[in-house]
């Protein structure tokens, strides 16, 4: 797999996917410039790859904000001179029904997964389009696809940016921009249900167990399984493109 001296911005570095993304990446070549809203993780992900050989720059960014989305993608070109992907990964969810919804959580939600994600493209679009190449890859779930009890509102937000993505496709294809999901599902390792409500995360599990769409049995996989699966993505040659990649557990 071949990414070296590609300059890579990944959205929600600090941890889980986007880390294990960075790292293996950044071990092949790549330089990344990693944005997320935890600075601690994300300065110590940064020195981390540049102890070990690796180039890297980190910003502070809410995907929520899109002058610091638009700030994420300028330093790729102001640090390394180029961009040559986007990995769109940064993403946030609640467990909860929709009859007990609180509009803060959807709007923090759709505002992060969606907007943020179309900034994020929009931002990257500047540079890509008029150089005649790039890649961006959007991270969806396999809730997008499916009917999730108590999960309902953050599947919306992956599915829409599932379907937006092969808008963008169409738009942009002939101009010699790719652009590629990968679809992930029951990923163990990260921080995405960190802030999950204790109360209902457990009736939530029992449900989806219930309805066949998570076995308890099957082992998860880890957030490195899907960043080789990206790396994948990202390595193939123009005009190659990986429309859409889904990576889970066997048994899931």
């Amino acid at each position: 797999m071949n990414t070296n001296d590609q300059v890579v911005v990944i959205t929600g570095a600090s941890s889980g996917i986007g880390a294990a993304t960075a790292r293996l990446l950044a071990s092949q070549g790549a330089r990344v410039v990693l944005g997320a809203r935890r600075r601690n993780k994300l300065q110590e992900l940064r020195d981390a790859i540049c102890t070990a050989g690796g180039a890297a720059e980190a910003i502070v960014t809410d995907m929520r904000e899109p002058q610091h989305v638009d700030r994420l993608v300028e330093t790729a070109l102001q640090r390394f001179g180029q961009l040559d992907a986007l990995v769109n990964n940064a993403a946030m969810g609640t467990v909860r029904t929709i009859a007990e919804g609180r509009i803060e959580e959807w709007r923090a939600t759709f505002d992060t997964n969606v907007i943020g994600t179309l900034a994020a493209c929009r931002a990257a679009l500047r540079h890509m389009l008029p150089r005649g190449s790039g890649t961006i890859l959007n991270v969806t779930s396999a809730s997008a696809h499916e009917a999730w009890p108590y999960l309902a509102v953050y599947a919306a937000s992956k599915a829409a940016v599932h379907t937006l993505s092969e808008g963008l496709r169409k738009e942009v294809a002939g101009s010699g921009v790719r652009v590629m999901t990968i679809e992930v599902h029951n990923v163990g390792g990260t921080d995405f249900a960190s802030t999950f409500d204790s109360d209902v995360l457990p009736v939530a599990i029992h449900r989806w167990v219930e309805l066949g769409l998570l076995s308890r049995e099957s082992p998860m996989i880890e957030a490195a399984d899907v960043a080789r699966a990206i790396a994948f993505q990202l390595s193939q040659p123009d005009p190659v493109s990986v429309h859409h990649l889904s990576v889970r557990s066997r048994a899931n």
